[in-house]
């Protein structure tokens, strides 16, 4: 039994088949079975349900996969803080960050952190993972991004969060819309018009939804998406309304009606986020005072 053994444990659980854990591992079905029992005899526990094609866990199997997550980043931790024992001797940071992007907030936020970061730390890499907001938080959580910038507050009780950017969300309307000379609406207003949302794995659409809620209604979603451009486009020809965050009606506002919300103040968040408690390696340590220095 080695941390091998537990890194094929949880790959399997969390690819959800032994077929997707063979190719993302490179390691043939019959030799992740092996490991399974092998793993099994020496806990003497049954770690997985076997009484058909889906796997689930037993009882048992899910307090090893939550002990091995643990485990595992434990010793992602250690082997991260003896690097930076050893750089101590050189004069140059080195390492490398997972950085964690929603598609909209990577596009204002990070090229200025990249350009400052590369520029003075020439011997870090910075990884880029793309995925919705509260799919980052979930990566974050499990350390697998080192730091994120997302919507804040978030959920999680586990992360460490600090305010970068704050601006209100503005009313995005057709140029032909009933309201178009007002200048400040509610959401009220605009409850009997569909809606364009960003997808579900936004947290900015959580913020619209909460907005409707506290207005006693909920909004017609006509369509979802996770482009912002495609959004203002729906928006433009006149598919439906749009509660979104100023800084986009300033890169893309022609032939739209943009209204300020005067029913209550929306606001648009946005932080960086990392696990709380864990070790910070120079470079992240650097990272985080770089992104202070250009939004301080």
């Amino acid at each position: 039994m080695n941390l091998r053994d537990f890194e094929v444990f949880k790959t399997i659980v969390e690819c959800g088949s032994f077929s997707k854990a063979s190719e993302q591992l490179f390691i043939a079905q019959p030799s992740l079975s092996k490991t399974i029992q092998k793993l099994e005899k020496k806990l003497s526990v049954t770690l997985f349900e076997r009484s058909n094609r889906i796997i689930r866990l037993t009882d048992e199997g899910q307090l090893v996969y939550e002990k091995a997550i643990t485990m595992l980043q434990q010793m992602k931790e250690l082997k991260k803080e003896l690097e930076d024992i050893n750089e101590h001797l050189n004069e140059n940071i080195k390492g490398h960050l997972k950085v964690g992007l929603p598609q909209i907030i990577g596009t204002f936020f990070f090229p200025q952190v990249a350009k400052a970061f590369s520029k003075k730390y020439t011997e870090v890499t910075l990884e880029i993972v793309e995925e919705g907001g509260l799919n980052v938080e979930k990566l974050v959580e499990k350390g697998e991004v080192d730091v994120a910038f997302v919507v804040i507050p978030t959920q999680s009780k586990e992360l460490e969060e600090q305010l970068i950017f704050e601006a209100p969300f503005v009313a995005c309307l057709p140029k032909s819309h009933v309201l178009k000379e007002e200048q400040q609406i509610t959401l009220a207003q605009l409850q009997q018009d569909d809606w364009i949302l960003f997808d579900t794995t936004f947290a900015l659409s959580q913020v619209v939804l909460e907005s409707c809620r506290k207005e006693n209604f909920v909004p017609n979603i006509a369509y979802s998406t996770t482009q912002w451009d495609l959004l203002m486009a729906l928006v433009r020809d006149e598919l439906g309304v749009a509660i979104i965050p100023s800084p986009l009606t300033e890169m893309c506002s022609q032939n739209l009606c943009v209204k300020e919300i005067s029913s209550q103040y929306i606001p648009w968040k946005i932080g960086i986020v990392l696990k709380k408690n864990r070790y910070k390696t120079r470079a992240l340590k650097a990272f985080l005072k770089i992104v202070s220095d250009v939004y301080k």
